[in-house]
């Protein structure tokens, strides 16, 4: 780990801040995607993603779009290399990796210790956490965070196989889980009362408390976990790590990496 105040944090503010969301700049990629059966080459970085995880990587008029999408490719250009995109399911993404389908994966996945024992981590470029998407009318209710489900009766969503599913699992005792595909199936879920809040990583529940005002969620702003993002490769490709670790450093001395974040993801 490097220091934190090197990266971003959701401060715990108004809710009302956060609806500068929704006006954050969506430029398309003009990159396009393809299948995990594209092979190795020198001048080629295939990035595996998974496109529902607004504002770090989704589609917006059918082209891969967010931050990490922004951050790809300038890294293919840091690196002198083409890049593709591979739109794998999130359960794919490692195995991809494993498998030389994929050369990195830049997904909004957080580092942990089960992960670090198949795949290396380039250095974290944003901090994060795990907060509830919950409805406006119930928010009194969850008024402490994730740690309200305690003991209660609560139904909770989750996306399949992410780190708020984990935790939930390990953590919260006695709350049914609902588990979700998407993020974007989760809120609807959540919008249909079918479930009773959502957790998941806080930039994307904040980018969901924003762009549906008009169904009445926000977000609660208590981080249960502390968690750090950052891009998988593989253990024996050094030399693309490397590459990465370069390319975060020269963001940094150039004081661009935040820049960039704060266009995707505003905050007070």
């Amino acid at each position: 780990m490097i220091k934190t105040n090197s990266f971003f944090s959701i401060p715990i503010i108004l809710v009302a801040s956060l609806i500068v969301l929704l006006f954050s700049s969506c430029s398309q990629t003009g990159n396009g995607s393809g299948s995990a059966n594209i092979p190795p080459a020198p001048d080629l970085l295939r990035i595996g993603v998974t496109s529902d995880a607004p504002p770090l990587i989704y589609l917006k008029n059918d082209k891969i779009t967010g931050l990490e999408a922004d951050l790809a490719i300038k890294l293919g250009k840091f690196a002198g290399k083409r890049i593709k995109f591979i739109q794998l399911k999130w359960e794919d993404q490692i195995p991809a990796l494993e498998n030389n389908k994929i050369d990195i994966i830049m997904s909004g996945m957080s580092i942990t210790t089960a992960r670090q024992y198949r795949l290396a981590f380039s250095n974290p470029y944003l901090r994060s956490g795990q907060i509830l998407l919950v409805r406006l009318a119930e928010k009194a209710q969850f008024s402490t965070g994730i740690y309200s489900l305690m003991n209660s009766n609560h139904v909770i969503g989750t996306v399949k196989g992410t780190t708020g599913d984990l935790f939930i699992t390990k953590t919260i005792n006695g709350v049914k889980v609902k588990n979700y595909e998407t993020s974007a199936d989760a809120v609807d879920a959540l919008i249909k009362k079918e479930i009773d809040a959502f957790v998941y990583d806080a930039p994307m529940i904040c980018h969901y408390a924003a762009i549906n005002e008009n169904n009445k969620l926000t977000p609660i702003l208590s981080l249960a976990t502390e968690e750090y993002i950052a891009w998988g490769i593989r253990k024996e490709d050094g030399e693309l790590l490397n590459q990465a670790n370069a390319f975060i450093a020269d963001l940094k001395s150039k004081q661009q990496l935040q820049r960039i974040i704060r266009t995707w993801i505003p905050y007070m």
